[in-house]
């Protein structure tokens, strides 16, 4: 009998003792995925206006704006980017529309749990 419980107690004692071992919760990371479109602001639909270049809208570049996080610029042209790594969680997410001067042209913020490989989609910008 005396066997048994010492057998129960090491076993319990190791058992509690995982956690303080570093079995918590895992640090893991994500990068964030886009594709996007210029259209003309003036379309009656902007997901059925015919995608335009980015210059006839004057767009030189598209940011995407993580908060808390970071702040990644893409060339417009290229009309797809993915950020480089950051912590998985949930952000606030600001993609814009800048033209070279860096000003404002168009603008959509959304949250979005980030982890892994995550896409934020496809993208409609409207511009005027």
């Amino acid at each position: 009998m005396r066997f048994h419980f010492r057998r129960l107690l090491l076993g319990a004692a190791f058992t509690l003792a995982l956690p303080a071992a570093g079995c918590g919760p895992a640090e893991t990371t994500a990068t964030a995925s886009l594709t996007w479109q210029i259209v003309d602001a003036a379309a009656p639909d902007p997901t059925t206006a015919p995608a335009l270049a980015c210059d006839v809208k004057k767009v030189a570049f598209v940011r995407v704006q993580l908060v808390p996080g970071g702040l990644f610029d893409f060339p417009c042209a290229s009309m797809a980017a993915q950020t480089t790594t950051v912590a998985s969680g949930v952000y606030t997410i600001q993609v814009i529309a800048l033209n070279d001067s860096y000003q404002v042209l168009s603008q959509k913020t959304f949250q979005q749990r980030l982890f892994g490989q995550t896409s934020l989609g496809h993208i409609v910008f409207q511009v005027h």
